[in-house]
């Protein structure tokens, strides 16, 4: 079997894996809450516990699918050392964070999204740490992982289209809770799949939304793929993760204009406008710094060398 096979028999794993352990997820969460173990998932809806059951098998299936795939080294991966990694992590979380940001402050200024009445500041923490844990998982399952491996069979080009595609699709899969009816049962992970897939049925939706997902990951892959490191996409994607959370929990929408803004604050024209500019800024950026190091390399070499021979 290819590569590119082994990686999709994982996800249909994932999702067998994840449909079958969500219904004892369920029943679990719900033993533990009526005997005050905790009382905090009190009420925590079945798609929730679908959600966190396809995690834990994503992460299950990971040692057996590097094992299939001889992952024994991140040079195998063509991911290299990074020097720079804490300039690059800091880079790609100002450049997302800020741009995100204005664009948020100007939803505001027009009164498209308004403060909530009490901001729950105290949550800012919390939420910084799951935009770096989202930013790190994704980052090294789908740029270094899975983009690593099909560079193995295609060419870079290809491989970053196929790794966003697949990037965008699985984000945009998302379980209609009207699907469900009835009691939690062992079939009941496997009664969500077909809602998963709703959102395909709504073009607006899927212009607004998809695109901003792919062009994420397009831009994260590029940067993957330019530094032979994951630092500067890991610190790309913590960004909009920070600022998209933060801004969901502070605020609240009196408006939309599909497809340009969305219902959220990562859906729409505008958003998919905002990360090809942040994707401009970062290729620049590398330009840059690649014009930089040749200039430096080159000084160096007529130093060493005042004939004016190259040095190779």
């Amino acid at each position: 079997m290819k590569d590119p096979a082994k990686i999709f028999a994982y996800f249909v794993g994932v999702v067998l894996l994840g449909c079958l352990l969500a219904p004892p997820f369920f029943w679990a969460g719900e033993a533990l809450s009526q005997h005050g173990v905790l009382p905090s998932l009190q009420g925590v809806g079945f798609k929730k516990y679908f959600h966190r059951a396809m995690l834990v098998a994503a992460l299950g299936l990971l040692w057996p699918l590097a094992r299939s795939l001889r992952l024994h080294s991140l040079e195998g991966l063509g991911l290299i050392p990074n020097p720079r990694w804490g300039r690059h992590l800091l880079a790609g979380f100002a450049v997302a964070a800020i741009a995100v940001g204005i664009m948020a402050a100007v939803y505001i200024a027009l009164g498209i999204y308004q403060w909530k009445t009490v901001l729950p500041w105290g949550r800012i923490p919390k939420l910084a740490l799951s935009a770096a844990v989202v930013g790190l998982l994704e980052e090294s399952l789908f740029r270094g992982v899975f983009l690593g491996v099909f560079q193995r069979n295609m060419s870079a080009r290809t491989s970053l289209l196929s790794v966003t595609l697949l990037f965008s699709s699985l984000h945009f899969l998302k379980p209609d809770k009207e699907t469900l009816t009835g009691p939690v049962n062992w079939l009941s992970g496997f009664q969500l799949l077909p809602g998963a897939f709703h959102q395909f049925a709504e073009p607006g939706l899927w212009l607004a939304s998809f695109s901003t997902i792919f062009v994420l990951g397009w831009v994260a892959g590029m940067a993957r793929q330019l530094t032979r490191s994951l630092w500067l996409s890991i610190g790309f994607h913590a960004g909009i993760v920070f600022v998209k959370m933060g801004f969901s929990k502070l605020t609240e929408r009196h408006q939309q204009f599909l497809p340009w803004v969305g219902p959220e604050l990562q859906i729409g024209l505008v958003p998919v406008a905002i990360l090809l500019a942040c994707g401009w800024v970062l290729w620049r950026q590398l330009q840059h710094a690649q014009h930089g190091e040749l200039g430096e390399k080159g000084r160096d070499n007529g130093a060493d060398n005042p004939a004016g021979t190259s040095i190779r």
